[in-house]
């Protein structure tokens, strides 16, 4: 799976760009704020239809436009791929897979998979469930359609559902009304516990390799998922479904004080041991930071198990907020396989060996010089 170019129109600091890639690694060099990170993010953007820096599209457009335009060409071993996005300021978008017009983000999803690892995934041991609940669904909604619109359709039920529970507490409106809320919650909800037990059973194994390559079997790595509902205690007699529902009859009146809905997989988290050990509580910076890079990069991996092919990866400032030998280890795995995007303030944080191979530029002011061919 590649990218090979992207053309870029009113898209942050860049008016007008348009550059190619190269197969295996690409790498940005600049100062902050020159516009290194904007290229990765517009990647990002092209294959999943959303920023992670931003929940709001207008912010990407550059200032005082109306719209923006992405094109992205792309390769997977079932041929050419060509994503056309226009993004208006009112919020409206129009997406094109290969000229056919998309109506649904979820229609874009997987057309191109990617794994992005940014400063921000540094958190993902050390910071809040919602961190890691999305390191899970981003990677999940990729390899799975039918994943990605039951996640949408939980999000709108939980929104819906918060809105209910606050104008019964304030009697606006009928307590009976939320039975039909929770049919969907645990409708949705269910399908998604179950596919996120799955996959993170699959990723575990792997995160528990890599992790141990990275610490020269000094540390065994393990994951477990932690839902705030735990579907497989329901009774010989009683589906997964019947249990939830039980659960929330339960908390119905706390529920309703409190104007939210407490249990379902939006409260739901990931469990990071070392051996017996919450690397959470009791880890080092160092061993937070390695077991962020295990998880990452068992992402990569479980992508090319899922779909055959390798994902595309972007590496958005990460290089410095790794030591030299998990730098190193980072760009021996991917090298040769997998193309990589990599954003550094300074081209000695890479690797020697694999500059060689790889396109380098430099970025100043939304102004993109190619300074090795690779």
């Amino acid at each position: 799976m590649l990218v090979k170019s992207i053309s870029l129109g009113n898209y942050r600091n860049y008016r007008e760009l348009q550059i190619g890639f190269h197969p295996n690694l690409n790498i940005f060099v600049g100062g902050n704020g020159q516009g290194k990170t904007n290229i990765l993010e517009a990647v990002f953007y092209a294959a999943t239809g959303k920023s992670h820096r931003t929940n709001y599209d207008g912010e990407l457009i550059s200032w005082e436009d109306k719209f923006l335009r992405i094109v992205l060409k792309g390769e997977r071993s079932c041929g050419n791929i060509n994503i056309e996005m226009l993004v208006r300021s009112d919020g409206k978008k129009i997406l094109k897979v290969n000229n056919q017009l998309k109506k649904k983000l979820s229609e874009l999803i997987g057309t191109i998979n990617v794994v992005l690892f940014s400063p921000e995934d540094m958190l993902l041991v050390k910071g809040g469930p919602s961190i890691r609940r999305r390191f899970l669904d981003i990677e999940i909604s990729q390899t799975s359609p039918f994943y990605c619109h039951n996640l949408a359709n939980y999000n709108r039920v939980v929104t819906q559902r918060n809105n209910l529970l606050k104008a019964v507490r304030e009697q606006k409106e009928k307590i009976e009304l939320m039975d039909v809320w929770d049919l969907q919650l645990v409708e949705f909800g269910v399908n998604i516990i179950k596919k996120r037990t799955e996959v993170l059973d699959k990723i575990s194994p792997i995160a528990r390799s890599i992790h141990k390559k990275i610490t020269e079997g000094a540390e065994e790595l393990n994951l477990a998922y932690v839902p705030s509902v735990d579907i497989q205690k329901a009774e010989e007699d009683s589906t997964p479904q019947e249990y939830f529902m039980r659960k929330l009859k339960e908390i119905r009146n706390t529920e309703i004080i409190k104007g939210v809905t407490l249990i379902g997989p939006h409260r739901d988290d990931i469990d990071i041991k070392i051996g017996d050990t919450s690397i959470k509580t009791f880890g080092s910076q160092g061993q937070q930071r390695t077991c962020a890079l295990s998880m990452k990069l068992s992402e990569v991996e479980f992508m090319k198990n899922e779909t055959g092919e390798y994902p595309v990866l972007l590496l958005d400032d990460v290089m410095s907020e790794l030591d030299e030998g998990r730098r190193r280890f980072l760009l021996e795995v991917v090298n040769g396989k997998v193309q990589t995007f990599v954003t550094s303030t300074g081209i000695q944080e890479v690797w020697a060996p694999v500059k060689e191979k790889s396109r380098i530029f430099e970025v100043k002011a939304g102004k993109i010089l190619l300074v090795q061919e690779g």
